[in-house]
């Protein structure tokens, strides 16, 4: 961080997180996880915070634990890691996990996760290699179209509505969804979704994209072309991804100063309640 101008980092455990645990592994070991990263990060006050991990299998521990995360441990929201046994979040038995998440005003990140097994096989196997197939199907495309597709379906299910403060982190500059938000308005209108917005206004007003480190020029001027500059944040995604140019690509940047110091560090600072 100090060789690459990285000020603060926002870390989180990916995947292999004890979210996908059965109940009675999920609650101890996401409660020792979130213990194990709030220490770490009161070890460099100001540099490091964290979000935790919630043990979704148990509902109403998850929003406990996200409680005492957020309150008690001071973590700054929360990452869910893909699905959960098939299920996508927008099915309602979750949302008071969401609720919680409204009511203390903390952000919840959407990370991707595996894909199940049967998409993988009927959309990303074919004539080459299973290790192919295994790229394919996870960090070249597949999981993102996935991720979309769950914030898709957040939407769809109203509970953005429910939840009017409910805030969305979604990373790799959306997972697709920017390119496709005038099809998806003029497609589902709200005569057909009944939902109280439309598509495109729920997901500029409740999510909040990052690069991840696909430091592309296209997709990132087509993110400062659909979202609101307050709803863009900087960020690699260490480990996973390992860049050398973090700070000095969005320096380079041709937009204005003040957009630049939003993105890098104001609009973070705002959502994560830093200052």
């Amino acid at each position: 961080m100090d060789e690459h101008g990285i000020d603060v980092q926002v870390i989180s455990y990916g995947n292999n997180n004890p979210m996908d645990l059965p109940a009675e592994s999920a609650i101890p070991l996401c409660r020792q996880a979130n213990d194990e990263l709030a220490s770490h990060c009161s070890k460099y006050p100001g540099r490091f915070y964290g979000l935790a991990s919630l043990p979704v299998a148990d509902v109403a521990a998850a929003v406990k634990e996200l409680e005492r995360a957020v309150a008690k441990l001071g973590l700054k929201g929360a990452q869910l890691t893909g699905t959960f046994n098939g299920d996508f979040f927008d099915d309602k038995k979750y949302w008071p996990i969401f609720a919680k998440a409204a009511e203390l005003n903390v952000p919840i990140a959407l990370h991707p996760g595996e894909v199940a097994p049967q998409i993988t096989d009927h959309y990303y196997q074919g004539a080459w290699s299973p290790a192919v197939t295994t790229v394919l199907a996870g960090h070249a495309f597949g999981w993102h179209a996935d991720t979309g597709i769950h914030v898709i379906r957040m939407i769809l299910s109203g509970i953005f509505d429910q939840y009017p403060n409910l805030k969305i982190i979604s990373g790799h500059f959306g997972e697709l969804i920017p390119f496709f938000l005038e099809r998806l308005d003029e497609n589902l209108p709200t005569q057909l979704t009944g939902l109280q917005k439309n598509f495109a206004d729920y997901y500029r007003h409740h999510l909040y994209l990052s690069p991840s480190g696909m430091f592309y020029d296209a997709p990132f001027q087509l993110c400062l072309n659909e979202m609101p500059e307050e709803h863009i944040l900087w960020s690699l995604d260490y480990p996973y991804v390992m860049r050398e140019n973090t700070r000095e690509y969005l320096e380079g940047y041709s937009i204005d100063d003040p957009l630049k110091e939003k993105i890098a560090h104001h609009n973070a600072e705002k959502l994560f309640q830093l200052n």
